[in-house]
């Protein structure tokens, strides 16, 4: 079934408008549709010439005799009135507008933008652009971009760049390594066009089975959402390079293409829990997308990786950790097997040394791979080689890998140097090569070890993301009536705000436990309150205009009697002018550590749930993890050994807190925007079987 999109990405047609004998953009985009082989036709519009570049040349649109798919269009902003006009007029298939001056140089560019997105919704032809450098299909052999590349290699690759300048960047070097791509889109300004599309259209190609970005904004969040997981339902692995993480990375991005990047976390949040794998340089960006080009998926996070040097092997353990890999513990049998294969001078581990005899002995290799894949701790294999080079298909060594691949056809196994840079086209200069190759069971080598692993991290974390998607959606932990509830309390509370009291009713509806409280104006009262609850008490003062009473001093902790709460009272109830009385608390001694959990609504993303270590020190600390609702076991689980301070959790009730975050998570999708924020700080961990208790909590009101 024809798409919108065809005429853009797979055009019969092409007219470069603009195009002139005279250095440019646009006339280096001609030139190079002329010689790439396009076989749709092509012609030039501009009035001045009959003919530019041996290519037929009209003085405007309307003058070409056939039907025109795809526009390229270079011309000044000025012109663009008439030349949309009559773009309508004669049903032009599509636009790549290479000109600038729309919003990335705001005042009057916005409008402008805003001007031309209009036009393309009114008349429903796709517009890329503007402010783009155009876009590459090398199957059709259609080059509509001004860079020349030394070669332009067919593949599997699909490649999304909202910088023109990321062109060169991202496809000379994947070429030279040849890695091929099937289209290749800068996308500009995204006026029309975005990134969502773009991802949907690749997703539904045939040949295209990874997809890299390299990304300023995310511009619709629900469509690149339904895209993305489109992709996951195909096993479409997607790498973005989404730039922003610094203040001044978001200015660039607002300078260049008029992008409002957006929190940084929030994206993270919403990228990881799409499944899309974030890097964060280019040369990450490649190794990525070459590791992805396996066919097989690892079962688990279970990594083994063996090479003929024991330096080689301290250094790929020393990066492990923060490349986020693990080497698996191998099992006792294992390492009794390769004890009898490797040299004694070797060192049986993982990774494992097999020595410089693995070079001359390449039934040791052999052996080693087999014993290695074997082990059920073992989910991936790297083959670690010291500088990128082509690998002799006929050498004993590559022969070793192929038996192992092939008698272990669960397990990918993966090559890769242990430095970037040249690739070499032999591994040494003595020995001739009779048959060159450049990847491993069709997986592109690796190229330098810390980029390398990241990248089989970033494989391992993908296979996990399908296997959870296949899990189906998990049954609901709250009670059914908890929404009508608060919807009810929220309604209630409008102009007003929520008590502690009625806060507390929240989480009760929800079976989330809070600590024992009462709420009490009167000496008295607050006496009675810590009789029934038992000494020692927390004491903290309850005013609506209050929102963190720690830090106002607001809290008084181990009241131990009478006396001692007495004079809490006192002062609290003056502590502010707006003070209507005081909450006595069960104080907890059992505590292994205080966490947060919140929600705070994003403008583009909704609700953003954030869960860390918490307490007064929460703003000092800044270790949380954001999840984005609906929230799975597996995605609070694994946000909880991201934190740095995860240790501290240790001999908790891990399970009890989960069920929490599960719960609020419940909260935040059933409260709609009827809330703006939520805290629960400090949530008290106890030990294993004791569960959790919220000992605050604030409830703001969306406004």
């Amino acid at each position: 079934m024809p798409d919108r999109l065809d005429p853009l990405l797979r055009p019969r047609s092409v007219v470069v408008v603009g195009a002139s004998p005279n250095p440019s953009f646009v006339s280096s985009i001609l030139k190079n549709l002329l010689r790439s082989g396009y076989s749709g036709q092509v012609a030039a519009v501009n009035p001045r010439y009959e003919s530019v570049l041996e290519a037929p040349c009209y003085p405007s649109v309307l003058e070409v005799p056939w039907p025109v798919d795809l526009a390229v269009v270079g011309v000044a902003w000025r012109q663009f009135p008439t030349l949309l006009e009559q773009c309508e007029q004669i049903r032009v298939g599509a636009l790549v507008v290479i000109t600038s001056g729309f919003a990335e140089s705001g005042g009057d560019g916005i409008a402008r933008q805003a001007q031309l997105s209009e036009w393309a919704q009114r008349t429903g032809t796709p517009v890329c652009g503007p402010n783009c450098l155009g876009l590459l299909h090398v199957p059709s052999g259609l080059h509509a971009l001004p860079s020349t590349f030394p070669q332009v290699v067919s593949g599997e690759v699909g490649l999304i760049l909202q910088s023109g300048m990321m062109a060169p960047s991202v496809l000379t070097p994947l070429f030279a390594r040849n890695i091929g791509v099937t289209f290749a889109v800068t996308s500009g300004n995204e006026a029309d066009v975005d990134l969502a599309d773009y991802i949907r259209y690749f997703v539904e190609d045939q040949q295209t089975r990874v997809i890299g970005c390299f990304a300023e904004q995310l511009k619709r969040p629900s469509a690149l959402a339904a895209a993305c997981e489109l992709a996951a339902d195909r096993a479409t692995p997607i790498v973005m390079l989404k730039i922003g993480r610094s203040v001044a990375a978001q200015r660039a991005a607002l300078a260049h293409t008029g992008s409002l990047v957006g929190h940084d976390g929030v994206i993270d949040a919403a990228l990881r829990k799409l499944g899309v794998t974030r890097v964060a340089s280019v040369d990450e960006l490649f190794e990525a997308i070459a590791a992805f080009h396996t066919r097989r998926l690892p079962r688990g996070n279970g990594l083994a990786a063996i090479s003929v040097s024991g330096g080689a092997a301290g250094l790929m353990s020393d990066l492990a950790a923060d490349c986020g890999v693990r080497f698996s513990r191998l099992a006792d049998e294992t390492q009794d097997r390769l004890s009898q294969v490797v040299p004694e001078f070797g060192n049986v581990g993982n990774p494992l040394d097999v020595t410089g005899q693995g070079v001359f002995q390449p039934e040791l290799l052999e052996r080693s791979l087999d014993l290695l894949a074997d082990d059920p701790a073992v989910d991936a294999i790297v083959y670690a080689r010291s500088f990128p080079s082509r690998l002799d298909g006929e050498s004993p060594a590559y022969h070793a890998l192929e038996r192992a691949i092939r008698n272990h056809p669960e397990v990918p196994f993966l090559a890769m140097s242990l430095a970037g840079g040249h690739f070499f086209p032999a591994p040494t200069i003595d020995t001739p090569v009779q048959r060159p190759l450049d990847r491993l069971d069709g997986v592109p080598f690796l190229q330098g070890a810390e980029y390398g692993l990241k990248a089989v991290s970033a494989l391992m974390r993908y296979a996990a993301h399908l296997r959870n998607r296949q899990t189906g959606a998990e049954p609901r932990r709250s009670p059914t009536g908890a929404a009508t509830a608060v919807a009810r309390l929220v309604d209630q509370a409008r102009g007003r705000g929520l008590s502690t009291i009625r806060g507390l009713t929240i989480l009760a509806a929800y079976g989330i436990p809070s600590a024992r409280e009462a709420l009490a104006t009167k000496l008295a009262d607050v006496l009675a309150a810590a009789d029934w609850i038992g000494y020692p008490v927390a004491a903290k003062v309850e005013a609506p205009g209050l929102a963190h009473k720690a830090a106002a001093g607001g809290v008084m902790l181990n009241l131990d009697g009478p006396t001692a709460l007495e004079h809490a009272f006192r002062r609290l109830v003056g502590l502010v002018p707006d003070a209507i009385g005081v909450v006595v608390q069960e104080m907890l001694a059992d505590g292994v550590a205080e966490v947060i959990v919140g929600m705070s609504r994003d403008p583009r993303f909704g609700a953003v749930i954030a869960c860390g270590l918490g307490g007064i020190h929460v703003e000092a600390l800044r270790d949380v993890q954001l999840l984005l609702p609906p929230v799975t076991r597996a995605e609070a689980l694994a946000a909880l050994e991201r934190l740095r301070g995860a240790k501290l959790l240790e001999g908790g009730d891990i399970e009890a807190l989960i069920d929490v975050l599960l719960r609020f998570s419940e909260l935040c999708i059933d409260v709609g925007d009827g809330l703006r924020a939520v805290d629960l700080n400090p949530l008290i961990v106890r030990p294993v079987g004791r569960g959790v208790v919220a000992v605050d909590s604030l409830f703001e009101l969306a406004r």
